[in-house]
């Protein structure tokens, strides 16, 4: 009788755990995976995609004010967020045009006197950075045009 009880224990035991397992696999199928932004990483990343012309000139702090700065903006925008938060209202969308203005200004602001370019080739080092590490997505499709269903 005691065999039975241990067998019967053991095999509910089993089922819970498989459900539970199995319903949790189910949940995550469906959420995007989460891309966690290391500032070390981005910052050694993009300075070994400069010209060696920038790099001569250009720091690694310079590199590193530059990054975070284009994280404000992409946090200011919702697109990035804190470890932890969770936010999951579809996609997300930032202009690249309005992040560059963004840094820009803050590097003006913050006297980093930089040529234009260099800002341009950074912010393009660290959007590869982005899709490496998979935190950019595809390419969001065009709303259709209402004037175009006449």
């Amino acid at each position: 009788m005691l065999i039975v009880f241990v067998v019967l224990t053991v095999v509910a035991v089993l089922v819970i755990a498989l459900v539970t397992i199995g319903r949790l696999t189910y949940r995550l199928e469906d959420e995007p995976p989460t891309s966690v932004y290391d500032l070390e990483e981005a910052v050694e990343f993009v300075a070994d995609r400069l010209p060696e012309e920038m790099t001569a000139e250009l720091t690694y702090d310079d590199v590193r004010a530059l990054l975070l700065w284009h994280l404000d903006y992409l946090e200011d925008r919702g697109v990035a967020r804190d470890f932890g938060e969770n936010d999951t209202s579809g996609p997300l969308v930032a202009a690249e045009d309005e992040g560059l203005a963004y840094v820009l200004g803050k590097a003006a602001e913050g006297g980093l006197e930089l040529d234009d370019v260099w800002v341009v080739r950074v912010l393009d080092a660290s959007g590869e950075y982005l899709e490496a590490i998979g935190a950019i997505g595809g390419q969001v499709p065009e709303p259709p045009d209402p004037s175009a269903s006449s």
